[in-house]
């Protein structure tokens, strides 16, 4: 006698069955809107309507292969063809330009670049506890400056640093958030804290964008100690992608160099995997500062403003 065994598992929705492979296929949109910015598409797009032979000989680029990615950025609404064979950006294009007053170019590219490599290691992450970052320093360290332009133009508008005088941009990298914060206040003085390759690319850059005479450089280990005597202290690359153990250690080498009325900056870019809004409260908590306020920077990244704990009664 046969025996039939039916399966104890429901067969799948039509509906979910659909929804599935645009989950697993996501990575696919995001290169090609990295490729948008990358290859400077959108920034000649930005300009006028190109055909796709012009954009090819503009770029350097192979007609058939970039046809194909043109009609892959098409059916995510970035451009649109018209009639006689020119492309346009639309208005979701349009900010993968860089010269876009809103432009997310550079968060396009981190979230294709190394961003995609640490979800990558996902597993290996959450079988170990150690993040990818940890473990690969430097790829981190460029995506984050993949991403600066993206929004650190718009710090200083949701927060005020005018009240200050002297601000502290703790590993600054290339000096592109201390830039937009010091262009924008007038009066106000920064310094850069980081490596020393990095002091270096960051000089150029202030020295280029004029803010030089504005800005003294300190190389060092952020581990170790911070500079000290700022009125506010910017932490834009440590927090979000490093263990609680060398963050809690940068975050108390911040207090330590404040004042009793200094202030921490952290920008947090909200990504489904970061650090919840408790989880930064305690690890403040525990370097002796207090998460004071969370400011929306952007529909994906914050900044959580931070003061020194002090004894009941203690601030003015």
């Amino acid at each position: 006698m046969s025996v039939q065994y039916a399966s104890r598992r429901p067969m799948a929705d039509d509906s979910v069955r659909r929804d599935r492979p645009a989950e697993l296929t996501g990575a696919w949109a995001a290169q090609a809107v990295a490729a948008l910015a990358q290859l400077g598409l959108a920034d000649l797009l930005y300009e006028h309507p190109l055909t796709c032979a012009e954009l090819a000989e503009r770029i350097g680029a192979h007609p058939g292969a970039l046809s194909r990615l043109l009609r892959l950025l098409e059916s995510h609404d970035l451009v649109e063809s018209a009639p006689d064979g020119a492309y346009a950006l639309t208005p979701a294009g349009a900010l993968l330009a860089r010269r876009h007053p809103c432009s997310l170019a550079g968060l396009a590219l981190f979230h294709a670049g190394p961003f995609h490599a640490s979800w990558a290691a996902l597993a290996y992450a959450v079988t170990t506890g150690r993040t990818f970052s940890a473990e690969r320093p430097e790829p981190a360290a460029r995506s984050e400056r993949a991403r600066e332009p993206s929004f650190f133009t718009e710090v200083p508008l949701v927060y005020d640093f005018t009240r200050h005088e002297s601000v502290v941009d703790v590993g600054g990298g290339d000096g592109a958030l201390l830039a937009a914060v010091l262009s924008q206040t007038p009066g106000l003085r920064g310094t850069l804290f980081d490596a020393s390759e990095a002091v270096e690319r960051a000089r150029v850059a202030m020295t280029e964008a004029g803010l030089a005479g504005r800005c003294s450089f300190a190389a060092g280990d952020l581990l170790e100690a911070v500079p000290a005597g700022g009125d506010v202290y910017l932490l834009s690359r440590v927090p979000r992608d490093r263990d609680d153990e060398p963050v809690a250690r940068v975050l108390a080498n911040c207090r330590a160099a404040m004042g009793e009325h200094g202030r921490l900056l952290m920008i947090d870019v909200r990504d489904g995997a970061g650090r919840t809004r408790a989880e930064y409260a305690r690890l403040l908590e525990s370097a002796g500062l207090v998460l004071e306020d969370v400011r929306e920077l952007s529909p994906d990244v914050n900044v959580l403003v931070a003061a020194p704990r002090l004894p009941t009664g203690g601030r003015g």
